[in-house]
């Protein structure tokens, strides 16, 4: 979902894929932490004689010492206290994990830049994310049987950004040909994908410019500090791939099986696209992201269309197994550049498999076409500003 509003440069036409039944996408396998089969008996903090709880699994010896220290915290608070978040405390303070005297675990990990992650699911039911980012694994979220998942502070808000470099071009230092902030609420299940008209004309330290030229030369994290600045949104960090990042990214999940609300003309490098499902491999899946010309609404309706694609990407996510989430993760950071942290992306990762596709709003921020100088541009009206301040309390559109 993070990347599906990314652009492409101009790829040669391949046909569409057939509809038909869909399976889930193939990840490629991750490179994983060795496991270590063994059971794990928490610290005590005192002489006193504590009730603990025994855990094993085949999981690396830090994690699993983790996952212990947590679960016999919740049995008894005497015992060590796990270092955990603590919004996360708070959360299993309400919705405690079962704890019986045993529990086998079982889990997958992957190393990715910064450390280390890991789903783990216990057999009683209750999921666990973890992190290690070179101070010990901790756990950094969860999903007990009895409640609903805490996978971090809400709303989570991340702006995807795809670049228009040309591959060979430097992917994070030329034009945002599309931009979009995604929201959601894990504990909810909802959110928001918001887009930006690449052409709107924004107010910034270096002068104003259209938002798509902020980011060149500068890098992406201008444009997260812009939206931050101006709205005052607690935006994350950001996501930003080019267009054979896009495109190779999409390979690794396959045809993508999406409804496509109106037809679209053929272009001139492609051809058009018919209304109704449908199987798009990845290069088709690139032009619709793409298109503009010759369509009503133009690069507003082209915004709509990513979101639209973005959906769509969510739905086949949703097919695999939370336990995919570090594979999942490590093809992502394959093929984009973030600013998130392996806690982040971890979260983010087992958030896809709580939310609702028809519980999230697809918006383009509006504005009117004018003229600053030459250029043509988008001037965003009162009411983007109003939509984007009211995405600062939950991540939803409210009004």
């Amino acid at each position: 979902m993070l990347l599906s509003a990314a652009c492409t440069s101009t790829p040669e036409a391949a046909p569409e894929a057939d509809a038909g039944s869909t399976t889930a996408p193939s990840i490629a396998t991750t490179q994983a932490t060795e496991p270590t089969t063994t059971s794990q008996a928490p610290a005590t903090t005192s002489a006193e004689t504590t009730d603990v709880v025994m855990v094993d699994g085949d999981l690396p010896e830090g994690l699993l010492a983790a996952i212990t220290t947590l679960l016999s915290w919740q049995r008894d608070d005497r015992n060590e206290t796990p270092a955990i978040p603590e919004g996360l405390a708070e959360h299993l303070s309400a919705t405690p994990f079962a704890t019986p005297d045993e529990v086998s675990v079982t889990g997958t990990t992957a190393t990715i830049e910064g450390g280390e992650i890991a789903v783990v699911e216990t057999d009683t039911g209750d999921v666990l994310l973890a992190a290690d980012e070179g101070d010990g694994w901790r756990i950094v979220g969860a999903d007990p049987a009895a409640g609903p998942p805490w996978y971090g502070e809400e709303p989570r808000m991340v702006m995807v950004i795809g670049s228009d470099a040309r591959p060979g071009e430097n992917q994070q230092r030329l034009r945002a040909d599309s931009i979009h902030l995604l929201t959601a609420n894990p504990s909810e299940g909802n959110g928001t994908i918001l887009g930006f008209p690449r052409d709107s004309w924004v107010s910034t330290p270096y002068g104003s410019m259209k938002f798509t030229s902020l980011m060149a030369g500068r890098g992406p994290q201008v444009m997260v500090d812009k939206v931050v600045d101006t709205w005052e949104l607690p935006v994350e960090g950001y996501v930003v791939t080019g267009f054979k990042g896009f495109e190779d990214l999409m390979r690794n999940l396959g045809s993508l099986p999406i409804d496509l609300p109106k037809a679209i003309p053929t272009q001139a490098w492609w051809e058009g696209f018919r209304a109704g499902e449908q199987k798009l491999n990845p290069q088709r899946t690139l032009e619709y992201s793409r298109t503009r010309k010759g369509i009503p609404g133009g690069d507003f309706t082209r915004s709509a269309n990513q979101g639209v694609v973005m959906l769509a990407v969510l739905r086949l996510l949703q097919m695999n197994d939370i336990a995919d989430a570090p594979a999942i993760v490590s093809v992502l950071l394959d093929h984009t550049w973030t600013s998130l942290t392996p806690t982040d992306l971890i979260q983010l990762a087992a958030t896809v498999h709580v939310l609702d596709a028809e519980e999230i709003e697809n918006v383009v921020l509006p504005g009117q076409l004018g003229r600053a100088g030459a250029a043509s541009v988008v001037r965003l009206t009162p009411a983007a500003d109003e939509m984007l301040a009211d995405l600062a309390d939950d991540g939803l559109l409210d009004q």
